[in-house]
């Protein structure tokens, strides 16, 4: 399996798989993600070289998307603003951010989502920072039990956001399955 920069080509993939996981969510009595994703967003990450495609030969498998502190100024706001998620004492900039993290339903199990987030743990590790730092839904308990099985420790919920359960985990290097390939 190889991991590259996704491509404009591959926004409707993403867009189908987050529709396939709203309905699925929907059905477990889950708000999650319930707020429409723009594709235009999904283009503006995709244009960045943030949003990331994981393949096995001419097959999508899945895709995450990684910013750097530099990136996501609105997870940050120095007067301790309470609709902040990461605070100056959390040293936001020591960090790597994971996002929109989706597997097709026909792929669930497979343990592709934990070697994504271990690719990306690596590439926080790479980059010479600390953390690999993301946020969830904050109704979701069973994601947040998913991501303290990853490794990922609860730092604070800002309940006033959809998403404002924040995890992070120590970077360190990553010696698993997925081969980068960067044009």
């Amino acid at each position: 399996m190889i991991i590259t920069p996704a491509r404009m080509a591959d926004i409707d993939t993403i867009m189908e798989w987050r529709r396939e996981r709203v309905a699925w969510l929907r059905e477990r009595g889950e708000d999650q993600w319930s707020i429409p994703l723009p594709r235009s967003a999904v283009a503006a990450t995709v244009s960045a070289g943030q949003t990331w495609m994981v393949w096995e030969g001419d097959q999508p498998l899945a895709t995450i998307t990684l910013t750097a502190y530099v990136d996501v100024d609105s997870l940050w706001k120095p007067d301790r603003d309470p609709e902040a998620l990461w605070y100056p004492e959390d040293d936001p900039a020591d960090a790597l951010y994971a996002a929109k993290m989706m597997v097709p339903l026909r792929h669930c199990g497979s343990g592709l989502g934990a070697e994504m987030l271990d690719w990306a743990s690596g590439r926080a590790y790479d980059a010479g920072l600390t953390w690999l730092r993301l946020d969830a839904w904050t109704t979701n308990p069973r994601l947040h039990d998913y991501y303290k099985r990853q490794g990922f420790q609860h730092v604070r919920t800002v309940t006033s956001r959809v998403s404002g359960a924040c995890f992070q985990r120590a970077a360190q290097p990553y010696a698993g399955r997925l081969k980068t390939e960067v044009e």
